[in-house]
């Protein structure tokens, strides 16, 4: 509850305007889907440049929280994850969709041509 208060302190609610939630990495404000996809693309893949805090929204299930928390963290259980905790051999790390890269997370969500498309 203190906490809660603390990111209330500084709001002024005001009647006369309206709520609405603001896409603040377009300069249109307007959240799409292909906004949000550039930005993945785009950006460098680490997990101190996208802000952990902005997952935890009471409108989002849990199980896409912590999904999109391990993929940012890069925690997801890839063959490069596995290989690297010592589970595969090198030589198994390849993707199983055909491309012949190593199965990495950005690799697999984005620029796999077979798993990416999904």
């Amino acid at each position: 509850m203190g906490e809660l208060r603390l990111l209330l302190q500084n709001v002024t609610l005001q009647v006369d305007k309206e709520d609405k939630w603001l896409w603040t990495l377009e300069s249109s404000n307007d959240f799409t889907v292909r906004n949000a996809y550039k930005v993945m693309v785009h950006q460098h893949h680490s997990a101190s440049t996208v802000a952990l805090k902005v997952l935890w929204h009471k409108d989002v299930p849990l199980k896409v929280i912590l999904f999109a928390r391990h993929l940012i963290r890069d925690r997801l259980p890839t063959k490069d994850n596995l290989f690297r905790r010592g589970v595969i051999a090198s030589d198994a790390r390849v993707c199983i969709g055909g491309c012949g890269s190593l199965e990495t997370s950005p690799r697999l969500f984005l620029h796999c041509g077979f798993f990416g498309e999904v």
